[in-house]
C-alpha cells in the first residue's frame, strides 16, 4: 500500500452547476446500492479488507469514523437512475488533530461512470454547503498512488497538509 497524504482546503461558494441529473442527499434506501457501489469503486484495491469493506458505509454513516454530515453528504446517478458516484463527509474523528472541522470519508465513482466530472460536481457540493454551514475547513486522506484522486484534490486547491502542520 502507498503512504497516505493528508489534504486540506478552505471551504467556498460553488462555482457555476453543471446540467444533468441532480445531487441529491443520501436516503437509507440508497445504502444498500452505495455499498456494492463502493466495493466495485475499489476493486482494484480495497482501501479495507474485503470484510471490512461489507458495512463500511453503513459504519460511515452510523458516525464510526466522526458524527455524519449529512447536508454535505450527497448522490448523483446515471440517467438510468443507478447511483453513479457520492461523497460521505463526516466531523473529525474524536481524538483527530488538526484545523479542519470536516472530513471527506469517502468520494467515489462506479467504474461505468469515471471520467465524467462526477467527483468533481459532488465535490463543488460539498465545499459548497460545508460553507454554507459556517464550516471554513475540510481535510480528505489520499492514497499517494491514487493520481486521479491527487489530480481533483489539488485542482480545487487542496494541499498538502505538511508535517510542521500536525501531520
Amino acid at each position: 500500500m502507498n503512504p497516505l497524504i493528508i489534504l486540506t482546503a478552505a471551504t467556498g461558494p460553488r462555482e457555476g452547476a453543471r446540467p444533468g441529473t441532480a445531487i441529491r442527499p443520501i436516503q437509507a434506501a440508497d445504502l444498500p446500492e452505495l455499498s456494492v457501489m463502493y466495493r466495485d469503486s475499489y476493486a482494484d484495491g480495497l482501501p479495507q479488507p474485503e470484510d471490512r469493506a461489507v458495512g463500511w458505509i453503513d459504519a460511515l454513516l452510523g458516525g464510526a469514523h466522526g458524527r455524519h454530515v449529512p447536508e454535505a453528504s450527497a448522490v448523483k446517478a446515471a440517467p438510468d437512475g443507478q447511483l453513479a458516484a457520492a461523497i460521505i463527509v463526516t466531523e473529525p474523528a474524536p481524538g483527530s488533530e488538526g484545523d479542519w472541522d470536516s472530513e471527506i470519508a469517502e468520494l467515489f465513482t462506479h467504474p461505468d461512470h469515471r471520467r465524467q466530472g462526477l467527483a468533481e460536481e459532488l465535490l463543488g457540493h460539498c465545499l459548497h454547503t460545508l460553507h454554507a454551514l459556517g464550516r471554513t475547513r475540510v481535510a480528505v486522506t489520499v492514497d499517494s498512488g491514487n493520481s486521479a484522486a491527487l489530480a481533483l484534490y489539488l485542482s480545487r486547491d487542496f494541499r498538502r497538509l505538511s508535517n510542521d502542520d500536525g501531520d
